[in-house]
This record gives structure tokens, C-alpha cells and sequence, in this order.
């Protein structure tokens, strides 16, 4: 289990160092196998805005950006990326910073030209490539138009947080969500536990059991599924604090409906799904075994197939 310091601070007043509570967690028998800094290496990496982009004169694959950093004078940054665009929102390693792979910007001639910096990828600044949508993984990280100018992109990222790694034993399945750990952090550290607002403000709207129908087949492993109808949904991107948490805590984010159900299931430790009402035949939904050797195409794509249940060997 991986559990965000920043997002367990929501819950509970932690006033020690991600090793002390490490310790006082593992001594309750909550074993945290590592104490990992997701931005380490990282330093002087700030936001930048792209004012003006150009082709480098003597090159048919350069660029030459003029970036605002939030400094008295506009940088110079020369950049190889072909995902940049006038008035883009990128990381900006300016001279002097570090990044995790060791590396420290110095001033630097490409083709005749000075470039003052770096704009940096997800991969330089360490972040997972399984956590990032496919257009993130390559060239430039973007970031959203509206973040500000010269701020540490650890913060903007979420890479100021410290995860934990919790190797959870079967008996503590009351831990395998960020509420449970919040409570044993609360425990072990004398703290109130703040537990969030779970009210529903509901809209007049009719009854979810009219618009929808729910048939659960195999009652021994699944005993009760419910529904909620949503109406009116933007699909977008999710707030950025969010996709901060759902990154520290393994997870992709892929869009705000989606986001948020991984959020609660993380939080709660609840499993929970969105469904397109006007893709769900029938509006029903039948919770039930795969037959053997049915296939389907999963949400990323994949092909899978259910195999034969293996019998037990007969004496």
C-alpha cells in the first residue's frame, strides 16, 4: 500500500519526520518496507511560460525559446522538442538546477546559439511513465495553462510529498485505503483523526432504481452493488491536487469521472466505477462469473480472455 504523507495530512496533524512515523507504524505491525522522497534530486526546477518560439536559424530540428520564469529578464532556452508551442506552460530548469539523473544546468551553445536552461520531460524530472497519460510520455511536459510563472515544480507536481510503501499483512484490511492508515497514524501519534464530510446534496431528479437496473448473478462473492445516476457531466481533466494524490499513490490519471472514483476507492478503500448510461445495454447491469473462454477488450485496450477454473487433483 502507498500512502501520500501530503494526503494523509488531510486526515491527521502529523508533526514528525516521514522516518519517525515510519518506525511508530511498523512497531503497531504496519510494516513500511521504504520512505520514498518522489522529488529527490530535484532543485531549482521552476514553472516557465514560452512567450516566443522560433526555429533556430542553422537548424532544421532546434528551437529557440524566450521564456518568462518569473525574473526580471526573459531566458533564452534552445530545445530539440517538437510538442512546444508559443504561450505553452512547461518546467523550466534554469542554470544552476539539479535534476534527479545527477545532472546540473550550465549555460550552454548549440549551433552558435546560448541557451540559458533546459525545458524539461515527465522522464527527466523522475516521474513514472506508467503514471502519465501517452501524449505526457514524450517531448515536453506540459502543464495546464493556467499554472503560475516561476514556482518549484515540486510543489506544482506533487513531487514535494514523501510516500510511504506499507507491506500489509491479510489481517489488516482496514488499512488498505488512506482513512485506515490516517487512523493508526492518529493512533500512534496521539492525534484526532479528522474524518471528511460524506453528505450528498441530491437534486430532484427521479429515483436511480427507475433509470437503471441491477441483476447480481453470483451472490457469494459479491453481496450487495449499488448505483448512483449523475447528470449533466463535463468529461475534463481532474483537479491537479487530485491528480497529485492518485500519482503518489500509484495511480494514472486519466480524467475527472474517472479520477474521482479511483480517489474514493483510495480513500475509503471502496471499489468503485463510472459507467456511460447511453453505452450500458439496456441500462442494466448484471454482476456475474466470466464464462469460460470469454473475451473482452479491457479500458486500456487489452485483450483478456477467462480461462477453465482449475479443479483440484482427485485422490
Amino acid at each position: 500500500m502507498l500512502a501520500s504523507i501530503d494526503w494523509l495530512k488531510q486526515y491527521v496533524d502529523i508533526d514528525v519526520t516521514p522516518e519517525e512515523l515510519a518506525e511508530k507504524l511498523t512497531r503497531v505491525g504496519l510494516e513500511v518496507e521504504s520512505v520514498n522522497y518522489l522529488g529527490e534530486g530535484i532543485e531549482g526546477v521552476i514553472t516557465g511560460k514560452v512567450t516566443q518560439i522560433e526555429r533556430h536559424p542553422d537548424s532544421d530540428h532546434l528551437w529557440v525559446c524566450m521564456m518568462d520564469v518569473g525574473g526580471p529578464e526573459i531566458l533564452q532556452i534552445l530545445t530539440g522538442a517538437q510538442n512546444v508551442h508559443q504561450y505553452d506552460m512547461v518546467p523550466v530548469a534554469v542554470v544552476g538546477s539539479h535534476l534527479p539523473n545527477g545532472m546540473t544546468l550550465k549555460k550552454a551553445k548549440m549551433r552558435g546559439l546560448d541557451s540559458f536552461g533546459m525545458l524539461c520531460s515527465a522522464s527527466e524530472l523522475g516521474i513514472d511513465a506508467k503514471l502519465l497519460l501517452p501524449e505526457q510520455r514524450e517531448g515536453i511536459f506540459i502543464l495546464p495553462p493556467d499554472t503560475p510563472i516561476g514556482v518549484d515544480i515540486k510543489k506544482v507536481l506533487g513531487l514535494d510529498d514523501v510516500v510511504l510503501d506499507i507491506d500489509l499483512t491479510a489481517n489488516r484490511g482496514d488499512c488498505t485505503n488512506i482513512i485506515g492508515l490516517a487512523r493508526e497514524a492518529a493512533a500512534v501519534l496521539g492525534k484526532e483523526l479528522r474524518l471528511p464530510d460524506m453528505s450528498v446534496k441530491e437534486a430532484a431528479g427521479g429515483n436511480a432504481a427507475d433509470m437503471a437496473a441491477i441483476e447480481v448473478q453470483c451472490k457469494d462473492l459479491c453481496s450487495r452493488f449499488a448505483v448512483r445516476v449523475l447528470k449533466n457531466i463535463k468529461i475534463g481533466p481532474s483537479p491537479e491536487w487530485m491528480q497529485k494524490h492518485l500519482r503518489a499513490c500509484g495511480m494514472r490519471p486519466i480524467s475527472n469521472v474517472v479520477d474521482v472514483t479511483n480517489y474514493v476507492m483510495l480513500e475509503l478503500g471502496q471499489p468503485m466505477h463510472a459507467y456511460d448510461y447511453d453505452k450500458v445495454g439496456g441500462h442494466k447491469l448484471i454482476v456475474r462469473r466470466a464464462a469460460e473462454g470469454e473475451k473482452l477488450v479491457t479500458l486500456d485496450s487489452q485483450l483478456w480472455a477467462a480461462l477453465k477454473p482449475k479443479l483440484p487433483a482427485q485422490p
